[in-house]
């Protein structure tokens, strides 16, 4: 994962003035660095209860629910606050930590959440499906939705569409995680020669030398929503995030609110 030195390093300056440890991590997985509250800390999202805290500096590219949401949970698993330093331009700076806090607010990692049912932000995985295959689509990758559709009083059952068209449809959430082949029309599979295969109804219909010729074909990967229950403790608190640029001095924005740290 790139990481810009400037970004982690402002991240590490407020974790350090507010009375933390910090340490700077070259592993690629996990926070670049994470810090730990020393006797008198002062707590990024409860200033009382100081929490150990991941800083996650984030790129342009970052800054969206796929590289939030799992970030942002990961965190949590591990007891952390996490504190998200995005980049600094006149041009983009306070547009990005909007976009952090529009994700990560209310309502919490989904898109609209209703009484009929929830609209799912799009996550980084794809729907891997019981033949090896992993489902796709004949449209493009933006136009594809997935929401929650409630038609009794049960659970409401899951739907991807593509505009008004409904392309599949699940009991519920938790029925995606073994979805059959028969559940779409479309999949695609690397075939022994390297290339990706697109199949329909048992047969293959289309080859292409790889995934952005497929895209381009008019096939795109169909992404797993972003479920927050499959992501999150049971327990978890969905409002232990923070949000922070170079040029914004002290400030953090928190689902409280903007404000001082430290």
């Amino acid at each position: 994962m790139p990481v810009y030195p400037s970004v982690r390093d402002h991240g590490v300056s407020l974790c350090e003035r507010a009375g933390y440890d910090v340490t700077v991590r070259e592993d690629l997985r996990g926070p670049p660095a994470l810090a730990e509250p020393e006797d008198a800390a002062v707590g990024l999202v409860d200033a009382e209860i100081p929490r150990p805290v991941a800083i996650e500096p984030l790129t342009e590219a970052d800054v969206g629910p796929s590289g939030l949401v799992p970030r942002f949970a990961d965190a949590l698993r591990e007891g952390r606050d996490c504190l998200f330093v995005v980049p600094s331009t006149e041009a983009t700076g306070t547009t990005l930590t909007q976009v952090v806090a529009t994700v990560l607010g209310d309502p919490a990692c989904v898109a609209v959440d209703e009484p009929d049912g929830r609209h799912f932000y799009k996550g980084p995985d794809r729907v891997p499906l019981s033949d090896g295959s992993y489902a796709c689509a004949r449209a493009p990758a933006a136009d594809l939705q997935w929401r929650e559709v409630r038609v009794d009083e049960g659970r409401p059952r899951l739907e991807l569409s593509v505009g008004t068209e409904v392309v599949a449809v699940f009991e519920h959430v938790d029925a995606l995680g073994d979805a059959g082949r028969h559940a779409f029309q479309h999949a695609y599979r690397r075939a022994d020669d390297g290339r990706f295969e697109v199949t329909a109804g048992g047969e293959v219909i289309e080859r292409f030398p790889g995934p952005t010729a497929m895209r381009r074909g008019g096939y795109a990967p169909v992404p797993m929503p972003i479920v927050p229950e499959h992501l999150f403790p049971a327990d978890a608190d969905r409002s232990r995030w923070a949000v922070c640029q170079p040029d914004g001095g002290r400030d953090v924005l928190t689902a409280a609110g903007l404000h001082a740290w430290g």
